[in-house]
């Protein structure tokens, strides 16, 4: 298996909503991973270089796509004063959460699955985190209709 690489999921709050910003083409930001890097710092100097400001990052999740494991990250920036001409803008909608086995991945995951994901968590973390809460501030209502649930397994678990 190659070498992990990273993925950001670039966001910003607008009066409309959370939006979310990806490069023509593309639904994410990705470099490659070298781990001798700390790999916030790296999705932090990957997507400055689009002149975007990020103000927070979290790992948010994990996927196998193709023979590599990708590490995802939601990055909030602050708006931006121009959006760069190679990126797309959309407002974020709602997704039904990727659902799996107990001791398995769910057979498909789809990028607006990780960021539900990614937003349920951010809606606990604002709440419970205060470097995330101080960072998010403005996210607050925007973020309160993302509640965490229970982990729910769907299935027979081995031994049972």
């Amino acid at each position: 298996m190659n070498r992990p690489s990273l993925e950001a999921v670039v966001l910003y709050l607008d009066d409309d909503g959370i939006r979310h910003l990806s490069p023509h083409g593309r639904q994410t930001v990705r470099v490659p991973w070298d781990p001798e890097l700390d790999p916030h710092e790296v999705i932090v100097d990957a997507v400055a270089e689009f002149g975007l400001l990020p103000i927070m990052v979290h790992s948010t999740s994990w996927r196998v796509v193709r023979p590599q494991i990708l590490l995802t990250f939601l990055v909030a920036v602050e708006p931006p004063v121009h959006v760069p001409d190679t990126f797309e803008v959309e407002l974020v909608t709602r997704a039904e959460l990727a659902r799996a086995r107990a001791t398995g991945p769910a057979p498909q995951v789809h990028l607006p699955q990780v960021v539900e994901h990614g937003l349920r968590h951010l809606a606990w973390l604002v709440r419970e985190d205060e470097a995330i809460h101080e960072a998010l501030a403005d996210w607050t209502r925007a973020l309160s209709g993302y509640e965490p649930e229970p982990f729910r397994a769907f299935g027979r678990e081995p031994g049972s």
